[in-house]
């Protein structure tokens, strides 16, 4: 008499999704996405919507990411609570296959990766992970993208939560620090100078006019439109050319999401954002030196525009 097969022993995955910006709360879902997709286990996302006061004491918002992303419930809360009351809490386990458990288990994500490879986890799923974010936008968020501009250059200024560089500080060894203005003047003269026109520049900001005087008596450089933190990274996933604050990870999501020459600060390069078929066609990289000798991939990629 041959016997019945046991059923596997529930389990699911669930990301806690820190008290921290839109660019950390998405690195901590897409690491989530991915294992749950791997594993092919069902997946809880919690913590878009909880406020932050610290930000809004610094002059800020609070940070309520509410509307971006449609409910959707893989597994009810109705189980969850008969079948997890006592199950096993494995705590950020390597993104990849896992040898199904002998007993309930939650498989949580919770910990923002470490700032030297950002996105290790995300690169081999980026594909998968584009089509589920632009899957879960709400109605709201998907007129938002639809209907907002698509600029040929947008520049990330960072300022609300990072501060200025003290006297005698090294750019380079510090972190949550505001990248220079004259940085971000020099590579639009640059960006200009090889495609050859005064290509108008868009500026994603928490900053204000008077923080921004010297991008904005630039020339053909203005403010980006008033729109939720997710139009922004989306806005800046559809622009040809990115230059991101350094060592913020919101930024970063423009690059990694969109096909776009990403020009990264030379003193906070680290591992790659997006994986090698991307930038194989989209340079990813600084852009130093006098911008006739930029990487001629780069010097393509603003050509083309």
């Amino acid at each position: 008499m041959s016997r019945e097969p046991q059923p596997r022993p529930p389990a699911y995955c669930h990301a806690r999704l820190p008290n921290a910006g839109l660019g950390n709360k998405l690195l901590v879902w897409g690491r989530a996405f991915a294992f749950a997709r791997i594993n092919r286990l069902p997946l809880v996302v919690s913590g878009w919507v909880r406020p932050q006061i610290a930000p809004f004491l610094r002059g800020g918002d609070l940070r309520l990411y509410w509307n971006y992303f449609r409910h959707t419930a893989e597994i009810s809360a109705v189980r969850r609570l008969a079948e997890f009351r006592s199950a096993e809490i494995v705590q950020d386990p390597e993104v990849g296959p896992v040898t199904p458990p002998a007993r309930p288990t939650v498989y949580e994500f919770a910990a923002i990766p470490h700032w030297d490879d950002y996105f290790r986890d995300l690169k081999p799923h980026r594909d998968e992970i584009r089509q589920a974010l632009f899957a879960l936008l709400t109605p709201a968020r998907r007129r938002e993208f639809e209907r907002g501009p698509k600029p040929a250059v947008c520049v990330h200024v960072r300022l609300a939560d990072f501060r200025p560089l003290r006297s005698g500080e090294d750019f380079a060894r510090v972190g949550g620090v505001r990248t220079p203005a004259d940085y971000f003047v020099r590579l639009i003269a640059g960006i200009r100078q090889v495609h050859g026109s005064p290509l108008p520049v868009t500026l994603v900001t928490d900053g204000t006019r008077d923080q921004l005087r010297e991008l904005l008596a630039v020339p053909g450089v203005e403010l980006g439109p008033r729109q939720t933190a997710l139009g922004d990274i989306l806005m800046m996933s559809a622009c040809k050319v990115l230059v991101p604050s350094a060592g913020s990870t919101f930024g970063l999501w423009g690059g990694f999401l969109g096909e776009n020459a990403l020009l990264m600060h030379p003193d906070h390069i680290h591992q790659p954002v997006r994986p090698a078929v991307v930038n194989a066609k989209f340079y990813e990289g600084p852009a130093t030196g006098a911008p006739e000798q930029w990487p001629e991939l780069l010097r393509q990629n603003l050509r083309a525009l």
